[in-house]
């Protein structure tokens, strides 16, 4: 293509100065600007078909699709940081004035609530008592659309940000210690597959992540 890009280009200054006399000395035009035009083609055809923009289109569609369909720093990230941060003293001060009161099913359930409430931008939130684990279900588009990515392409994981929700995840099951005690999980599920978790972290450390397997 490289060579077409050249050789329209010297046709079509050819064809600019043979336009030019053909008009000055014979008042002629039809067959110089076709020649022009024609050149003008071939080198605008040359220059879009350069391997260079081939491969600038292919960086920019890898690029956007990292960004838009993977960045959990965006679409999950600053959600998962925000959500993670629920009152851990308040909720504690609780139970602490009504310990011969609260039952361990009554703490459940209030974490429960407290962890809707602080995922509710994010998705749902499950309790699945048998394996005493806190079930996230994302939702948001966002976020289902960039953890599906993940689960699809593990090795874009850290480019997308997944150190960041696995953080905030481990902070957040450090906290749920905290209320209801030891050897509480919480998953982060795959979008909609409420048997299948993406990634598992208890007492504040990871039990299990889909980009180590």
């Amino acid at each position: 293509m490289i060579f077409l890009v050249v050789f329209g280009a010297l046709m079509l200054i050819l064809s600019a100065f043979y336009l030019v006399n053909s008009w000055q000395q014979y008042r002629q035009w039809v067959v110089p600007t076709i020649m022009l035009v024609l050149s003008l083609a071939a080198t605008v055809y040359g220059t879009i078909n350069l391997p260079y923009w081939h491969h600038s289109q292919s960086a920019q569609q890898t690029t956007s699709a990292v960004s838009s369909k993977s960045s959990l720093s965006s679409a999950t990230g600053s959600q998962a940081d925000s959500s993670s941060s629920f009152s851990v003293n308040g909720t504690t001060a609780v139970f602490n004035q009504q310990d011969s009161g609260a039952t361990q099913e009554q703490k459940e359930m209030y974490l429960l609530r407290q962890l809707q409430k602080a995922y509710s931008k994010m998705g749902t939130v499950n309790y699945d008592s048998s394996s005493k684990t806190y079930q996230i279900m994302p939702t948001n588009e966002n976020t289902v659309e960039a953890l599906n990515y993940i689960a699809q392409n593990p090795d874009q994981a850290q480019q997308a940000g997944w150190s960041n929700l696995t953080s905030s995840l481990n902070q957040t099951s450090a906290q749920i210690k905290k209320i209801v005690g030891s050897g509480y999980s919480l998953s982060m599920m795959k979008p909609n597959d409420d048997q299948t978790a993406l990634y598992t972290a208890k007492d504040g450390k990871q039990t299990y992540s889909i980009v180590n397997q």
